[in-house]
């Protein structure tokens, strides 16, 4: 059924969705900061899609926008595609324009951001009756090789999702059938934040690129990686399992989600990640002040550290990539902490029923 579809974002991936729910005939409509983006993208009158996707060809968008408010009004479904830095702010913006019965999905939440993103609207004052979506990652792996022109090296064939509170998943299970057949609704946010992979593969194995990246050696970030690579991203595995089990909660290996997602072979996450043909050309970062840090430490794994605290688990390698990473990057943001999230002071249970809606 045909559906009114906002996207926040148009960067690689905020395009990508844009191009390909206007290709299975959505009315789509984009909103971005950059004004050059969205001059160009009103210029084209949509978005190519190209590689490996479900569908391919030229996908009509009806507007690109600077303006929060027409790109909204109306939608009902709001896609946020953007890096988890920015939820709060597109919170506050959305805050005075949003209705009652519309659906917010953070496409994807990084862990816990949903709570950071219903305190802030709260804090604005927000009374819209909305449902916050929360997916554990993109659909697609994908690159805009320049604005209106997004190339597809991969699409899952699932991934989960939840609302925020759970309480209503069955309700959005039965509304994205249709939009999004890939999304699998299951658990809450802690599984939704536990299933995010790129606080594995993202955070640990950059600071060991260090050398690469400081001495200007173009890498291919995925298809390159080594051995020590793989087994720093193993034991992040392997505590961001142990919060699971602390949960009650069944987290499947990286290597088992992984090879689900992308119907690709191995034992090991260095042999899944080699083996992924849709990576190939995605390049390595020239800078340490990317995103593998900047967002998924303090946005990722230092929630990780939140679940965990709560929880009781330890957590020491993911607590020495935290620190690392904060001598690397000294303004790094503090991130998602008991604190800054009001969960200070709450137990595993509070925590609990606060995810689920059962008050």
């Amino acid at each position: 059924m045909k559906k009114n579809i906002a996207i926040i974002g148009a960067g690689n991936g905020g395009q990508a969705f844009a191009g390909y729910f206007a290709l299975q005939g959505h009315d789509v409509r984009i909103f971005d900061v950059a004004e050059e983006t969205i001059e160009r993208l009103n210029e084209l009158g949509g978005i190519q899609i190209a590689g490996n996707a479900s569908v391919t060809g030229f996908g009509k968008i009806m507007l690109a926008s600077t303006k929060m408010k027409e790109v909204i009004e109306g939608a009902e479904l709001i896609f946020i595609v953007l890096p988890s830095i920015y939820h709060s702010k597109m919170a506050e913006q959305m805050a005075p324009y949003l209705e009652d019965g519309q659906y917010v999905v953070l496409n994807p939440m990084a862990p816990l951001g949903a709570i950071e993103f219903r305190n802030t609207l709260d804090l604005f004052e927000c009374k819209a009756d909305i449902r916050i979506v929360c997916t554990a990652t993109l659909l697609f792996a994908c690159r805009a090789d320049r604005v209106g022109y997004v190339n597809i090296g991969g699409q899952k064939v699932s991934y989960t999702a939840c609302t925020y509170p759970s309480k209503f998943n069955q309700e959005a299970e039965e509304l994205f059938c249709d939009v999004l057949p890939e999304l699998v609704f299951c658990d809450d946010i802690i599984r939704i934040s536990l299933d995010n992979l790129n606080a594995i593969v993202h955070p640990g194995p950059t600071i060991l690129n260090t050398g690469r990246i400081e001495s200007n050696i173009p890498y291919q970030y995925y298809l390159d990686f080594t051995h020590g690579q793989g087994k720093i991203a193993e034991a992040v595995d392997k505590e961001r399992m142990k919060i699971g089990q602390a949960y009650g909660l069944n987290i499947r290996t990286f290597v088992d989600e992984f090879k689900t997602m992308y119907q690709v072979e191995g034992d090991t996450i260095y042999d899944v990640l080699r083996n992924n043909k849709g990576y190939k050309g995605l390049m390595g970062q020239n800078t340490l002040d990317s995103r593998y840090l900047r967002e998924d430490v303090p946005y990722s794994l230092v929630a990780f550290q939140t679940l965990a605290k709560i929880a009781g688990v330890d957590t020491p390698t993911i607590d020495a990539i935290v620190t690392i990473a904060k001598d690397l990057l000294i303004d790094l943001d503090e991130g998602r902490t008991q604190g800054t999230l009001g969960l200070k002071g709450m137990n595993k249970q509070e925590f609990i029923q606060i995810c689920q809606g059962d008050f």
